[in-house]
């Protein structure tokens, strides 16, 4: 599963650590930096994010745990 976090560094590592002490995930891996592009009222608007891929047996324990965290957002790849 693929999310975005959008928050400072050092909260996020909290975050993963809470993800794996709980065991609702087996494996996480960080993309820092990724460039964020949207088109707001005639403007360009970048802004960096991180990518976070998620792997669990267990999606709806991840999904409920990780609703407590509103920094991370699904990202729901069609």
């Amino acid at each position: 599963m693929m999310f975005v976090y959008r928050w400072t560094a050092r909260e996020l590592r909290k975050i993963i650590l809470a993800i794996l002490k709980s065991w609702v995930a087996d494996e996480i891996k960080r993309f820092n930096y990724v460039q964020n592009y949207s088109f707001k009222e005639k403007n360009l608007e970048k802004s960096e994010e991180k990518i976070l891929l998620i792997y669990t047996k267990e999606q709806d324990n991840l999904l409920d745990f990780l609703s407590k965290f509103t920094q991370i957002e699904r990202i729901n790849i069609d």
